[in-house]
């Protein structure tokens, strides 16, 4: 691995980038895939799902193309057990989310990372989603929030738990009920509890917050005392928010 830029010690490099491309620039975006992921920008029945795919996972190899110096089709990406991308060896870690049109990239030297960017959407069933998903802490505190601030507090919420179970690494294996999180969307993010089999929660840190209006994001990184930098996507081709 021939790191040429490393994000600095305690700090995580976040990119954030626009999926929403002209067919000009999608068609340039595909030249930095290998022919295996090709084939993402025809998937799901609605076009612009596989349009946007195939824009995430090269704005990602193009990133991961500015720390590596080596070319962005050339990047392998190992796929853990639970569907986690990682290169091999352990100079950086990084982990992606996208939601609709808008895309997150967090860059780190940690032993591990994951992120979560979810748009506040007013169609979500929030209330069966709460009660099939959240720690019974987590439900009791949502539940005596006032209604006019549920939506807000359940996507604050379900970012750092979707960010902590890809930083854990396990996928579907880790029940969400089973770790709690900071409920409160003034508060920031916080894993409070980790009940998961053989888990220090200890190790972990979450920073959450909004990143633009109805636009909520979390990072779970294992460590403490990390500055989010954020990076200007203009640098790799890529279109900011």
């Amino acid at each position: 691995m021939n790191l040429q830029v490393t994000p600095e010690d305690q700090s995580i490099e976040v990119w954030c980038f626009r999926l929403d491309e002209s067919s000009e620039k999608i068609d340039q975006l595909v030249e930095l895939l290998p022919d295996s992921e090709k084939q993402m920008k025809t998937r799901g029945v609605v076009p612009e799902i596989g349009l946007r795919a195939t824009v995430a996972r090269a704005g990602l190899r193009s990133i991961l193309s500015h720390y590596l110096g080596i070319p962005a089709p050339s990047i392998r990406l190992n796929i853990g057990e639970h569907g986690k991308p990682a290169l091999d060896g352990d100079s950086i870690v990084f982990n992606l989310s996208h939601s609709e049109s808008l895309a997150m990239v967090a860059v780190a030297t940690s032993h591990s990372i994951g992120v979560d960017l979810e748009r506040i959407r007013t169609d979500a069933p929030i209330e069966d989603l709460a009660a099939r998903c959240f720690s019974r802490r987590e439900l009791s505190q949502w539940q005596s929030l006032p209604i006019q601030q549920r939506r807000t507090s359940f996507f604050h919420l379900w970012t750092q738990k979707e960010s902590f179970v890809k930083a854990h690494g396990g996928g579907l294996t880790i029940p969400l009920q089973e770790f709690d999180c900071q409920v409160d969307p003034a508060g920031g993010g916080a894993l409070l509890d980790s009940r998961v089999d053989g888990d220090d929660p200890g190790i972990w840190s979450i920073i959450a917050g909004e990143r633009a209006p109805m636009v909520r994001f979390a990072i779970t990184y294992a460590g403490v005392d990390h500055q989010i930098v954020d990076v200007d996507p203009q640098q790799v081709g890529l279109s900011r928010w």
